[in-house]
């Protein structure tokens, strides 16, 4: 029996949010059990992802808070501008508030590009969605960081029980920046221990980072004697003794893999804003499967860019209204891809 939008909408939201906390927790967040995967955290990607699907499920949201004030320092703010430069994120605003509220005293440097609204806001909205998509009003006071960028909430309690990520196996690029400083270094790091070799070009490209930033940094990392180098023709590709950096790091790098999460994320937020856009909902069944066929045709490349393409269908022989159970079943296989191993 297929399913209806109306259950894949409440099922595609269970879905992101268990994503989420399997992210999370993977590197450090509390209060969830569930299986382990083997891919690297992104954790750029995954805290602006979180700044949108995290409205809905405020206890998630405030354990993110909690968690940067324990590990924000270990996140590359630079990254996380790149990432919002090339992709398309509707959760600006609320990551600024969340960067305004742990960026206080000694780390308000660092977080303060992040800072500022992007308007003057009438009426503030709830910053917080029930289980069936209301806006959820807060009780007592509302905190008035947030209420600056018209998002309306209660008072932020700390409670300090995040972990630090250093026994965690899947906060590898975390442990990178622990030890060598939150630079580009780490994320080179990261991707020659999950990859037999690379070149600058596509380690810029998947870890977004500048071309000349990564190249450069590169260069100067060859010259320790710990990255080889290997030149096929004009192209130089870099590597690492894996077996060496397992035992410093007491960690099998190996069994862990990369994945793309910004693209990813980024698609999966649309198909998101989609779903829950109250004209969308007052479409026929025709018009419908006409939106969702033009939303694929869109987020197909960036699935592709995820290593996810494979799993997203040839619509052509699909006709009219017959597409929208194709989109359910592709993005159901995407998100239970992207919740376990790539």
């Amino acid at each position: 029996m297929e399913k209806s939008l109306i259950e894949f909408r409440k099922s595609y939201k269970d879905g992101l949010l268990s994503l989420l906390w399997r992210q999370w927790s993977a590197i450090g967040v509390p209060g969830y059990c569930g299986e382990e995967d083997n891919s690297v955290v992104d954790p750029e990607a995954l805290l602006i992802f979180t700044c949108s699907i995290a409205r809905s499920d405020p206890r998630l949201f405030d354990e993110v808070l909690d968690w940067l004030g324990t590990n924000g320092e270990l996140i590359n703010v630079q990254r996380l501008r790149m990432i919002l430069t090339r992709e398309d994120f509707s959760g600006k605003r609320v990551l600024a508030a969340m960067a305004e509220t742990i960026g206080r005293g000694y780390r308000a440097r660092k977080w303060k590009g992040l800072f500022g609204p992007d308007g003057a806001v009438n009426k503030p909205e709830p910053l917080f969605y029930s289980p069936d998509n209301m806006p959820l009003e807060h009780f007592g006071n509302a905190d008035k960081v947030f209420l600056r960028y018209g998002l309306s909430r209660g008072k932020i309690k700390s409670r300090g029980t995040a972990a630090p990520p250093q026994y965690l196996k899947n906060a590898l690029t975390l442990r990178l920046r622990a030890l060598f400083g939150v630079t580009v270094r780490p994320e080179i790091l990261a991707y020659l221990l999950t990859h037999d070799s690379a070149h600058p070009s596509i380690i810029a490209k998947e870890a977004y980072f500048s071309q000349k930033a990564v190249q450069d940094a590169m260069v100067e990392m060859s010259k320790s004697g710990v990255i080889p180098v290997r030149t096929a023709g004009r192209e130089k590709r870099y590597r690492l003794d894996k077996n060496s950096w397992a035992s410093l790091l007491k960690a099998e790098p190996d069994a862990l893999k990369w994945s793309c999460r910004p693209p990813l994320f980024s698609a999966l937020e649309r198909v998101w804003l989609k779903l829950n856009s109250t004209e969308f909902k007052r479409l026929d069944a025709l018009m419908i499967s006409s939106e969702l066929r033009a939303l694929m045709t869109e987020l197909r490349p960036k699935f592709e860019q995820a290593g996810l393409g494979a799993l997203i269908s040839d619509d052509k022989a699909c006709k009219r209204e017959r597409y929208t159970p194709i989109f359910i079943s592709d993005i159901e296989k995407v998100l239970k891809k992207a919740a376990g191993a790539f």
